[in-house]
């Protein structure tokens, strides 16, 4: 991911975001490390987790060594290490982020979890070949992608691509592996071009190719306000890899790039715990992906922390 990011550097265009509504909470959670507790309006001492809203008056305990970072509706960080209580936020600075994240967490808590039954999802029979990314129409960023598929048992492939709008397809031997990346000495493919792919399983003389799927790569004004978003992050004191990383979750999602959000939020995950609206997000993410279970289990995890 971290390649990926700085695939967008020296690029910039501002894109902003509505303001706060007044009744938003004083503060988020966006990065946990160590041992780190909180009380909501005087209630029981619990746990911390990224993406927790937290409202003036709330309490956060970080044990010896723990670090809570923070962020105000105002757009400032804090960085807390000991016992704090939460303020009511004061001034006025750059909300954009603030506003971004919060509209992620409130937009991914109204989604559907019924995600049976959709369109786009993987549901692949054992022992049987289907293609797993990229699919669905997504955006993603590199212009050497990795395209990976479920294996049928003894089978080679050849992977079919072409561009949507013309061209000749390209047709790749790709061996019996389960994933094939670009290679460095073609040229790269076209910035904001859409392509349709799949494979042949056993080669074209195996039988007809799968159904194809569609991608599009992120186009020069979009690495511009991902270059931008990337910076507003680190103009905040953060590293957009480690305790800006939720964030940067937010700017993937809202640039449409779910793949990198998908890689992101399995990070933030790795780190400690997550509220139960950073599991509905993830599940948001993993389903747009078509990733049935994965979704599920994401959606499962946030019913739990709610009851």
């Amino acid at each position: 991911m971290k390649k990926l990011i700085h695939i967008a550097a020296g690029i910039a265009l501002i894109a902003t975001a509505p303001l706060a509504a007044q009744d938003d909470p004083a503060a988020l959670v966006l990065r946990i490390r160590g041992d780190v507790q909180v009380r909501h309006g005087g209630g029981a001492w619990a746990n911390a987790s990224v993406g927790e809203r937290l409202m003036a008056g709330d309490e956060v305990l970080p044990g010896g060594g723990a670090l809570a970072v923070l962020m105000s509706p105002s757009g400032g960080t804090q960085r807390v290490t000991e016992a704090t209580t939460v303020a009511a936020p004061r001034g006025a600075g750059n909300t954009d982020m603030f506003v971004r994240a919060l509209a992620a967490l409130s937009q991914a808590a109204s989604t559907d979890v019924s995600v049976g039954g959709r369109q786009g999802m993987i549901r692949p029979i054992p022992g049987e070949t289907s293609l797993v990314s990229p699919r669905n129409g997504l955006t993603i960023q590199p212009d050497r992608p990795t395209f990976e598929w479920t294996p049928t048992p003894g089978k080679s492939y050849e992977l079919m691509l072409r561009k949507t709008d013309g061209g000749r397809p390209e047709i790749f031997d790709v061996g019996d592996g389960t994933s094939w990346t670009y290679p460095d000495e073609l040229p790269a493919l076209e910035f904001g071009a859409t392509y349709a792919w799949t494979v042949f399983v056993g080669g074209r003389s195996g039988g007809r190719p799968l159904p194809q799927q569609e991608f599009r790569l992120l186009d020069i004004p979009e690495f511009a306000q991902l270059s931008e978003f990337m910076e507003e992050i680190k103009e905040f004191g953060l590293d957009p890899l480690d305790d800006g990383l939720f964030l940067t979750v937010v700017v993937f999602r809202d640039l449409g790039l779910y793949y990198d959000a998908g890689d992101a939020i399995v990070d933030i995950e790795g780190q400690g715990d997550m509220s139960a609206d950073m599991y509905m997000l993830k599940g948001e993410i993993l389903n747009t992906l078509g990733h049935e279970a994965e979704a599920r289990a994401a959606f499962d995890k946030a019913d739990a922390l709610m009851r």
